[in-house]
């Protein structure tokens, strides 16, 4: 019999999803009374036969007469595998262009994958200042660059300028060879910029905060 997910009801949803948090947590099968405890059903029959009608959909097996013996079939899960970005040490003139050499990546964290599209185009850094502190980003906030994709004004990008790395909002100049560079407090005195003067090496997609 093929699983059929999407005949379960919400009881039966809300058993077999206690039963892939239990399996994730401890690496084995629940009992029918761990179930119960998880889920709030004090009658063991109840728990029984909710099993019963999991296993005739086909998102579950049981081996008769033998304890923990629960697997799940379906392919229908509350957990999703993570990608892992590279956690860089530094950005700056030299290494700009080969940011994830093995000696400028602290560790490899893990991102959910709706946050972004391919872990292969992005970066996590340390926010290298309090520029963008009125907007809700500040120093000590984990970033999340993307280095392949499309920037257009008023999004918040990572550059390189005299060897420092910025955190600033991107606007294109009336003049063709300049960009402006905007932050709440400019720590620099300067917004607008020749466009080879600054080397812009992704933009902010994402961020993770301490409170």
């Amino acid at each position: 019999m093929n699983p059929d997910f999407s005949s379960l009801t919400s009881k039966q949803k809300k058993i077999y999803y206690a039963i892939e948090a239990f399996i994730k947590s401890k690496k084995i099968p629940p009992t029918v009374r761990e179930i119960g405890e998880m889920v709030g059903e004090k009658t063991p029959g109840a728990v029984q036969g909710i099993l019963n009608r999991l296993e005739q959909k086909g998102v579950i097996k049981r081996e008769i007469g033998m304890a923990r013996s629960i697997q799940l079939v379906s392919n229908h899960s509350h957990y999703v595998d993570p990608l892992y970005i590279p956690e860089v040490k530094k950005v700056n003139k030299r290494n700009v262009s080969d940011l994830l050499n093995i000696y400028n990546i602290n560790k490899y964290q893990p991102v959910a994958p709706d946050i972004v599209e391919s872990e292969k185009d992005c970066f996590m850094i340390k926010c290298p200042d309090n520029s963008l502190l009125e907007s809700g980003i500040k120093y000590e906030d984990m970033l999340i660059i993307s280095r392949e994709c499309d920037i257009k004004d008023g999004d918040t990008v990572l550059v390189v300028y005299e060897n420092h790395s910025l955190l600033r909002r991107y606007f294109a100049d009336k003049q063709e060879n300049f960009i402006k560079l905007e932050a709440d407090v400019n720590l620099i005195n300067k917004d607008t910029f020749e466009k080879d003067e600054v080397v812009i090496v992704g933009k902010l997609v994402g961020k993770y905060t301490k409170y």
